[in-house]
């Protein structure tokens, strides 16, 4: 299972964000998490159809907004191989 993060250094929104993945990574390592800058990755930002910050996307989800850890987990469970 698989999160992507798009994030920015000078995004205030995406504070609570941080904390968000950071509370993920501790209680699901199992869970691998892609963090990616979007100044410097702009061309995989547009590629992937993002167009602001913070953005995650897990499974077919896409939050703009920190959700539960609860709402993250069963984005990714809908599309998950067992499902």
């Amino acid at each position: 299972m698989k999160v992507v993060y798009y994030k920015s250094i000078v995004c205030p929104k995406c504070i609570p964000t941080n904390r968000l993945i950071k509370r993920l990574k501790q209680t699901h390592p199992e869970i691998m998490v892609e963090e990616i800058e979007i100044i410097t990755h702009m061309a995989r930002a547009r590629q992937d159809g993002v167009k602001h910050v913070p953005t995650i996307l897990a499974g077919q989800q896409r939050f703009y907004t920190p959700p539960t850890i609860e709402e993250l987990l069963a984005a990714l469970q809908e599309t998950s191989p067992d499902h």
